[in-house]
């Protein structure tokens, strides 16, 4: 099922996915970088057509954007711990941490029907100055450190956003299922 509508806009996710261990110094075995997926979802919602900014507002009302008031900057990391022997997991909404505990789940929940939503979606409008402007630079600063800043075009793609929003659905899925179950 593909939905068209305009309750947001300027929608983009960067993921950035490391699978092995990554010696960072040629002649040094202990600085690596470990396995990691980093994730970046930026949305500017409004209320044209659905209400969207209505609908994810509690997400604005708990997490304020304090540069973009009806934007949501939201970050995830998943790397591996070599001292705990697992993977670790880190949220970030607006440049504030994220916890996942019980007087955050609702909106844990309304992140993972943003992802619902937006990998259903056929029509993700976005200004085409957007992705030169600095506000997206800065709302994809994680790419820009490293070195990627020529993949914005790429995760505004339509297609890309969707495939990208579909996986982060399903790992909100596996997320919430350990959480309930540990």
């Amino acid at each position: 099922m593909q939905i068209n509508f305009k309750g947001f806009k300027n929608t983009g996710i960067g993921v950035d996915v490391n699978k092995y261990h990554k010696r960072i110094l040629k002649n040094n075995s202990m600085y690596i970088t470990p396995p990691y997926v980093h994730l970046s979802l930026t949305t500017t919602l409004n209320n044209i057509g659905d209400n969207d900014r209505k609908f994810f507002g509690e997400i604005l009302e708990k997490f304020p954007n304090k540069y973009q008031c009806d934007t949501i900057n939201f970050h995830y990391d998943k790397y591996y711990s070599q001292s705990l022997k697992r993977y670790k997991k880190e949220f970030w909404l607006n440049d504030k941490p994220l916890v996942l505990r019980d007087e955050n789940l609702n909106i844990f929940s309304k992140l993972a029907k943003l992802f619902t939503k937006i990998s259903n979606t056929k029509n993700l409008p976005f200004d085409d100055f957007y992705i030169k402007s600095d506000e997206c630079k800065a709302n994809f600063n994680y790419f820009f450190m490293n070195g990627q800043k020529d993949s914005l075009p790429e995760f505004h793609n339509p297609k890309t956003v969707r495939k990208n929003a579909l996986n982060m659905e399903k790992e909100f899925f596996d997320i919430m299922s350990e959480y309930f179950n540990s």
